[in-house]
């Protein structure tokens, strides 16, 4: 098999369709980095490392640092030892994970392309098809009720909306607005780290009383507070997700061990694809359930996640909407896009882009 020959780093700007606003902070453009590696027989791969406002540190100058430090210990490795090359990515730049996942999607997606194989079949081969939500940021309700009729008439059956915490009778009357605009979506509320534990209990003791029913509470408290979320998933009837709380397959072993969370929230730009299957496997052991989810990345930083969900085919509720958040971008490829369904049917070999 080839080498490496080459790795292009390139930094790329998209402006979103609307401001995106979470707990954390708020932005109107994603400041990312694309990857392109060329193979010795000039097959490549490609991939892209989002920022995000939930990885401050992931910042789009800190990613190209980390990205071009790695240039000169994969040059010339053999691509078909990529096991040890992804682990050289993530041993020499552990503190910016999502710069170490887009090289490891890079690295895979060019292997995969040399086995002339799909990534989603090299990934499983489970499924073809995979069905996203359609996520609303912190807004609002009049604007929630606008933005879910909408979604409701583009053939979305799940929604995913921004709480802000600090406020739970406004959180309520987001949701409330929500269900009003598409009374047969399943819901799902993303807290962003930004609830303390009485905020977090008085809303959904609110949310009960209204019958609204949520399909799952994702990363309602600070990651690291794993009796908050063991608290509030033994003392109410919401089931309660973790997303910044795992990044690794330990960190899913201490949140289940700690009885925290009853499912989480898997995403590559955390975790790697190598990572999150790692993850998943450990989900399974303890029969947990199972999300996915994407940053701020457009088409081709977004390939890599949903071949994994194809190709795993183990996900309950998708979250990979950000082709749908970003002004579109000129690749073609990766999936094949018809409403809240994606495709990989007929892509490849690789990601296809």
């Amino acid at each position: 098999m080839p080498a490496i020959h080459s790795i292009e780093i390139k930094p790329v700007t998209f402006k979103l369709k609307s401001p995106f606003v979470t707990a954390g902070g708020s932005k109107t453009e994603t400041h990312n980095v694309q990857i392109t590696i060329t193979l010795e027989d000039g097959t490549r791969g490609l991939s892209e490392a989002s920022s995000s406002i939930a990885m401050p540190n992931e910042s789009q100058e800190n990613m190209m640092k980390a990205l071009k430090s790695l240039v000169p210990e994969l040059r010339g490795k053999l691509i078909e030892n990529y096991r040890e090359l992804v682990a050289t990515s993530w041993r020499l730049q552990s503190l910016h994970p999502t710069a170490a996942a887009a090289m490891e999607c890079a690295i895979l997606d060019a292997y995969a392309r040399i086995l002339k194989q799909p990534l989603a079949e090299f990934l499983g081969g489970k499924s073809l098809e995979v069905e996203t939500d359609l996520t609303f940021s912190l807004q609002s309700p009049a604007n929630l009720l606008k933005l879910a009729k909408d979604a409701g008439r583009k053939g979305f059956h799940r929604l995913k909306v921004k709480l802000g915490g600090t406020k739970p009778l406004e959180d309520l009357e987001r949701l409330q607005a929500i269900h009003q605009g598409a009374p047969r979506a399943a819901l799902v509320a993303d807290g962003n780290q930004g609830f303390n534990l009485s905020q977090a209990v008085d809303f959904v003791h609110r949310l009960r009383r209204t019958q609204i029913p949520l399909v799952f509470f994702e990363q309602p408290f600070r990651k690291h507070d794993l009796r908050a979320m063991r608290f509030l998933r033994q003392r109410t009837h919401i089931p309660v997700f973790a997303d910044e709380a795992v990044v690794s397959a330990a960190d899913a072993v201490r949140v289940f061990e700690a009885e925290a969370a009853d499912g989480v929230n898997i995403k590559v730009a955390k975790s790697g694809l190598l990572g999150a299957l790692d993850i998943i496997h450990i989900a399974q052991r303890f029969k947990k359930r199972l999300a996915i989810g994407c940053m701020e990345e457009s088409k081709v930083g977004l390939a890599a996640s949903v071949h994994l969900a194809c190709g795993t085919g183990v996900f309950e509720w998708v979250d990979l909407d950000s082709v749908y958040l970003l002004e579109p971008s000129a690749h073609r490829g990766g999936f094949h896009v018809k409403g809240p369904k994606y495709s990989v049917k007929g892509i490849g070999p690789g990601t296809g882009l």
